[in-house]
This record gives C-alpha cells, sequence and structure tokens, in this order.
C-alpha cells in the first residue's frame, strides 16, 4: 500500500499538527499510552536565536504521535524564563488542552510575506532543532523553519505555518503503527463568538476565497488536506454539548482523525477503560483533564460531524 503523501508542494497548505499543552508530561503520556498510541521519547526543543550559531533550548519540550498523515504533539514547558516557556505557561493557565495549530506549507518565505501583504504580522522566522533517536541506533537531528504571527493576531492560539526539511528523520516508520488503529489527523475545530469575522480571517490567514457553511454555526475552511472548522457558542453546543467557551476568549476544541476500523478503534477504546460516544458514523471522546481535548473519530472524513451535518 503506497504511503500518502506527508507534505505540501508548491502552494498547497496542509493541517500539519495540532498540540496540547500539558503540566505534567509524564501524566500525558501515560493517557496517551492507555489510549493506544505509540509516542516519541521526551526531547527539548531547541531554536537559533539571532547571530548564534548553535542552537538553544526554546523553554519547551515534546513528545509526539505521528501519524501515516499529520501528528499530535504534546508539549509541556521545560524553562518559563524563556520567552517560549513563558507564553506556553500562561496559555496553560487558560485551559490545560489544545493550544497550538500548525498548518504546513512548502515555501515559508513566501508565506512570510503573503501573511504580511494581509495584514498579519509575522515574526522573523525561526529554525527549530531537536535531536531524534534513530531505530538503527543513534541520534540524528530534525529541522523546521517556522513562521509565527503575534498572538493577537491569532488570538485562539500558537496558530503558525511550518515547513518541514527532515521527513524520513520525524516519520519513521516505527512511530506510525498505533493499537487503537488512528491512521490520521483530519480537522481542528475551535470555538469562537464571533463566526464570521473569525472565519473571515482564517481564511486570509490560509489564502482560501472563503468558508464553506456546513450549517448556520459550524463553518468550514477546507485545506489541501484537512481543514479548520469554526464554531459559534451554538455550533460548540452541537457538536460537545458538555464544553463551554471560556470567559476570556476563544477555545480550540478538538479535533478529527480518521480510523482504519471504527469498530475495532471503539472496541480497543472502551477495553482500556474510556467511553467513546457512537453517533452515527463516528466516536466523540472527551478526554481527560490532564490532556484536554475531544476527539471526533470517523473511518470515512465524510462522517466527521461537520461535514455529514
Amino acid at each position: 500500500m503506497e504511503q500518502p503523501r506527508q507534505l505540501p508542494v508548491g502552494e498547497e497548505i496542509f493541517l500539519d499538527h495540532i498540540a496540547h499543552f500539558v503540566p505534567d508530561m509524564a501524566e500525558a503520556h501515560r493517557e496517551f499510552n492507555r489510549l493506544g498510541f505509540v509516542q516519541t521519547p521526551y526531547t527539548e526543543h531547541r531554536h537559533i536565536v539571532g547571530e548564534e550559531v548553535e542552537p538553544v533550548p526554546s523553554g519547551t519540550a515534546n513528545r509526539c504521535i505521528m501519524l501515516p498523515e499529520g501528528y499530535i504533539e504534546v508539549i509541556t514547558v521545560s524553562d518559563a524564563t524563556t520567552p517560549l516557556g513563558e507564553r506556553s505557561a500562561a496559555q496553560m493557565e487558560r485551559y490545560v488542552g489544545l493550544h497550538l495549530i500548525a498548518f504546513s506549507c512548502a515555501d515559508p518565505e513566501s508565506v512570510q510575506g503573503r501573511l504580511t501583504l494581509t495584514g498579519f504580522h509575522p515574526e522573523p522566522l525561526v529554525n527549530l532543532r531537536r535531536p531524534v533517536s534513530l531505530a538503527s541506533g543513534g541520534e540524528d537531528e530534525a529541522s523546521f523553519t517556522v513562521c509565527r504571527v503575534r498572538s493577537q493576531d491569532m488570538p485562539e492560539g500558537r496558530v503558525q505555518y511550518v515547513a518541514h526539511h527532515t521527513e524520513e528523520i520525524v516519520w519513521q516508520d516505527r512511530w506510525l503503527h498505533h493499537g487503537n488503529g488512528i491512521v490520521a489527523l483530519r480537522d481542528v475545530v475551535v470555538g469562537v463568538e464571533t463566526l464570521d469575522k473569525v472565519a473571515a480571517r482564517y481564511c486570509w490567514f490560509l489564502n482560501r476565497g472563503g468558508p464553506k457553511p456546513m450549517s448556520e454555526h459550524v463553518w468550514r475552511i477546507p485545506l489541501d488536506r484537512g481543514g479548520v472548522v469554526v464554531v459559534d457558542e451554538a455550533g460548540l453546543d452541537e457538536l460537545v454539548p458538555d464544553a463551554e467557551l471560556p470567559g476570556d476568549g476563544p477555545l480550540i476544541v478538538g479535533y478529527g482523525l480518521l480510523s482504519k476500523d471504527l469498530a475495532k478503534t471503539e472496541a480497543f477504546l472502551r477495553e482500556r477503560g474510556f467511553e467513546p460516544e457512537a453517533l452515527g458514523g463516528y466516536l466523540r471522546l472527551s478526554l481527560p483533564e490532564t490532556i484536554g481535548g475531544t476527539l471526533f473519530i470517523a473511518e470515512d472524513e465524510a462522517k466527521l460531524p461537520w461535514i455529514q451535518g
């Protein structure tokens, strides 16, 4: 079976990954293991600052859940005195859960220029590095270029672009096979107060012509792979009845995943002590408070609730 193409080409934009921000990485590691996900080793992020030649710690660390299409990142603060560590800690003070959406692109310099022309305020491109262990022994270094905008531009969280330079190192086959049968990341769901303004902003950010209303309260912005689902409070109540917007702003609610066999995924989760809700072709699972967020799992993306209506 041919491996799906992982990275975009030309002007394509993919939903690359989302990230849970957690205060206790050990506890998060246990919960994601119980969910049936293989995770990469704990690794501290490093980046190149200014004229420095060698990368220095950025203040955060991660584990990743790599999928044949996209991935899930789990981030914790390793040093709250750095600018990135301080910002990440402040985000977790609002709530534990999803605080990052990353879109992959082929040309971050071009994206940076486009964002400037459309009224955003991109920061200087950041060259990230992190060591990655190899199946054959030893380690190599994964390399990324990240384009971030100021937090006021995208208050939903750390919303950014990433260009991958070391695909083979990041997506190693040994990390792609999960006991729960999950094979792909599809859409991310964002809860906001004002639907039309936020949807328009994401269209500008993602260079899309316009959102696709799935209902009066649920709009989707499709990408070349995956998409962004924007919901207001009524739409949030439709998708996750027990969820509420924080009093101080928006919420990254959850994300859509694809399973190669939905019945087996449901059985696996129940055996592990979870109680996914089976809802007309998809599963909905509210994650433990220690990691936050909601999963929407389908075998066919047309069965995700914001697509099937």
